[in-house]
C-alpha cells in the first residue's frame, strides 16, 4: 500500500503580502524570530476575533491612568486622594505627638507607617499602595483614639478635624478605587482570554494590579 502523497501547505501571492503588511506593523522585540511566526499566527486572528495588540496596549494604558494620574469630573484623583489622606495623618500624628509624648508607642507606630508610605508607596503599584494604606489606616485609628482621650479641648478639636479629613479621603479613595477595580478586573479577563493572551504578551499589555490585598491583586 502507498502512503499518501503529503500536501505541502505554502503561503504564497495575496496570502504572502498581507502576512509581509502584518509582520511590519509587530513590535521590535516580536520581529525576532521564531518569535514572529507566533506573532503573525496572533495577528491573523485579529480578523477574526476583532482585537489588536496596539489595542491592547491602548486600554491597558487608559485603564492604568485612571489609578495613576485621571481625575474625576470635581478634579479629584486617587493619587490626590491618597495625598490628602497622607497630609492629614501627619498633621494629626504631630498634634497625637504633643498629647501623648513623641515615645509613646502609638505616635511611634503610626509614624512608622506613615514613613513606610513615603519610602515605599508608588503609584503604579496597586497592591504596594493598599497594604501600606490598610497599616496607615489602622495605626492612624488606634492613635487618634488614644490621643483623643488624653487631649484638652483645643487639642481634641484639632485631632477630630484631622481625622475627619483622613476618613473622608479614605472613604473617597475606596470608591474611586472600586470603580478602578472594576475596570482593570475587566481588562485583565479580557487580556487572560485566547488570542489576546498572545497578543499581551508580544505587546507588552500584561495584566494590572488591583488596589487589594497582594494575594488577590492581578498584575
Amino acid at each position: 500500500m502507498q502512503l499518501e502523497q503529503q500536501e505541502t501547505f505554502v503561503i504564497h501571492g495575496p496570502q504572502l503580502e498581507v502576512f509581509g503588511e502584518l509582520e511590519t506593523k509587530l513590535p521590535a522585540p516580536a520581529k525576532k524570530r521564531p518569535v514572529a511566526a507566533l506573532a503573525l499566527a496572533a495577528l491573523a486572528l485579529v480578523s477574526v476575533f476583532g482585537i489588536g495588540g496596539a489595542r491592547l496596549k491602548g486600554l491597558r494604558s487608559s485603564t492604568a491612568r485612571i489609578y495613576t494620574t485621571q481625575q474625576d469630573e470635581y478634579g479629584h484623583s486617587i493619587q490626590g486622594d491618597l495625598a490628602a489622606q497622607t497630609d492629614a495623618a501627619a498633621s494629626l500624628i504631630r498634634v497625637a505627638g504633643n498629647v501623648l509624648g513623641q515615645e509613646d508607642a502609638d505616635v511611634q507606630n503610626a509614624q512608622a507607617a506613615l514613613d513606610a508610605w513615603n519610602a515605599e508607596a508608588i503609584a503604579d503599584a496597586p497592591a504596594v499602595q493598599y497594604k501600606l494604606n490598610t497599616q496607615l489606616t489602622g495605626a492612624v485609628d488606634i492613635l487618634y483614639t488614644a490621643a483623643a482621650d488624653e487631649a484638652d479641648s483645643k487639642a481634641k478639636g484639632q485631632l477630630d478635624d484631622l481625622h475627619d479629613s483622613f476618613t473622608s479621603a479614605q472613604a473617597t479613595l475606596e470608591r474611586a478605587a472600586a470603580d478602578y477595580n472594576t475596570k482593570a478586573e475587566a481588562y485583565n479577563e479580557k487580556v487572560t482570554a485566547f488570542p489576546a493572551n498572545v497578543l499581551a504578551g508580544l505587546w507588552d499589555a500584561g495584566t494590572l494590579q488591583t488596589f487589594a490585598p497582594s494575594d488577590f491583586a492581578t498584575g
